[in-house]
């Protein structure tokens, strides 16, 4: 009795728009309900292929069974090759005059390290450009490198060598003097 009091007190409480509302959402939820349990309960109308064929039912369910995906033939993505998605003109490379190498010109040697174990050299190369960290006869998109140097490294692909020197990063209008040693003024005697 004292839930039947407490709905009541709500109730009055509450305009009759939301009454209406809550009232309205109660039946579309009852009505969906029975839906939903008429629909589990008949059975379904549609009748499949094989049933209606008692004659063949191994041949149908051999063909029902999905074939597994696979790829077409590369050649048919030729038009994607001709046409580079990310070249603003749309149009492969260029081919330069080494065979299949990639352009040596675009390698930038950023640093070398010498020490009594290794000779290693950090050259960027590529877009966006990316940092490989090389030794002496290790491979960079094709090139060998052949010998590094304190201020450049050999570069060889096929009976082509070039040589990429390291970027001075003094100014030029200043004294060239190295990084670690500062002037300075001494007092007089």
């Amino acid at each position: 009795m004292r839930a039947i009091e407490a709905v009541r007190g709500i109730a009055r409480s509450w305009s009759s728009l939301q009454v209406v509302a809550v009232a309205a959402l109660v039946l579309a939820c009852l009505g969906l309900a029975g839906v939903i349990a008429v629909e589990v309960s008949t059975p379904s109308l549609a009748v499949p292929e094989a049933a209606s064929q008692p004659s063949a039912p191994a041949k149908a369910s051999v063909s029902a069974a999905p074939t597994p995906f696979s790829l077409p033939p590369l050649q048919s993505f030729a038009s994607i090759t001709d046409r580079p998605l990310f070249s603003q003109s749309r149009r492969p490379s260029p081919q330069g005059s080494d065979d299949s190498l990639g352009p040596w010109s675009s390698f930038v040697l950023a640093g070398v390290i010498i020490s009594p174990a290794s000779r290693e050299a950090l050259i960027l190369h590529g877009k966006p450009p990316i940092v490989v960290h090389v030794q002496e006869g290790q491979d960079v998109d094709g090139w060998l490198v052949t010998s590094i140097l304190p201020d450049r490294v050999v570069l060889r692909g096929g009976t082509t060598e070039h040589e990429l020197k390291l970027l001075d990063k003094v100014d030029s209008t200043a004294p060239k003097t190295p990084n670690f040693i500062v002037p300075r003024a001494r007092p007089a005697p």
